[in-house]
């Protein structure tokens, strides 16, 4: 999502919709008032990462279909 306000310097930016966030420095946040409530528990959770639950076999029939431009 890109948004631009009329008269605004301010551009809110998704930081999903890129290829690569991760040079982002996040200044705010936006629209946490829709925020689900589980979402501030969300850095509690376990985490696993995608190689350690999946064996190399089941890894290599992956695809994503996150950036349908990138195949």
């Amino acid at each position: 999502m890109f948004m631009i306000e009329d008269g605004q310097d301010i551009i809110e930016l998704s930081a999903g919709t890129l290829d690569d966030p991760s040079g982002l420095e996040f200044k705010h946040q936006v629209g946490v008032e829709s925020r689900q409530p589980w979402f501030n528990r969300w850095h509690l959770l376990p985490e696993i990462r995608t190689d350690q639950d999946r064996t190399p076999e089941d890894l290599a029939k992956l695809k994503s279909l996150q950036h349908p431009d990138h195949e």
